[in-house]
């Protein structure tokens, strides 16, 4: 009788460890998916606030925004404003404009559109910061914005989504 209580004993302990680490395996569930959640949050944007560095320049995106609707263009296209800090990591001045940058979609590409746009030469080490305009088709939200001057060989891309308007 006493072996039958002690393996009886044993078997109910180890249900126990189990049930107890079952749950702590919840937790663990809950929590990384608290995790996924905020990460999911930080790719509301995509690429936004990421920094690319060329052999030049560190180049950071660090807003987007609609600001004319498509109501309000006649082509029914939208704009949209990019703000770009950008550091110059060499040892001369380099010049970076607005429209160095080109959005692309699927098979098309938009360039710098109307607007005050960004344009400077950045003294070595300097960071510079701007923003730039570029008109695109209404019923697009997600884009690859690429750093690609006509000047030079320099190459960076961002995913970049914009956020949708609030109602």
């Amino acid at each position: 009788m006493k072996k039958l209580t002690k393996i009886t004993n044993t078997a109910a302990i180890l249900t126990c460890s189990a049930l107890l680490l079952t749950g702590c395996g919840n937790t663990n569930d809950s929590s990384s998916q608290a995790t996924k959640q905020t990460e999911t949050k930080k790719q509301d944007q995509g690429d936004l606030n990421k920094m690319k560095t060329t052999k030049q320049l560190e180049i950071t995106p660090t807003k987007v925004s609609n600001e004319v609707s498509p109501e309000e263009n006649k082509k029914g296209n939208k704009i949209v404003k990019i703000h770009y800090k950008i550091k110059n990591t060499s040892d001369k001045d380099f010049t970076v404009a607005a429209n160095d940058f080109i959005i692309n979609i699927g098979e098309n590409y938009y360039y710098m559109g109307s607007g005050i746009n960004y344009a400077d030469a950045i003294k070595p080490g300097a960071t510079s910061e701007g923003d730039g305009y570029y008109e695109i088709p209404k019923d697009y939200n997600e884009f690859k914005l690429m750093y690609q001057p006509l000047s030079n060989k320099e190459r960076a891309a961002w995913d970049i989504i914009v956020p949708q308007d609030k109602k």
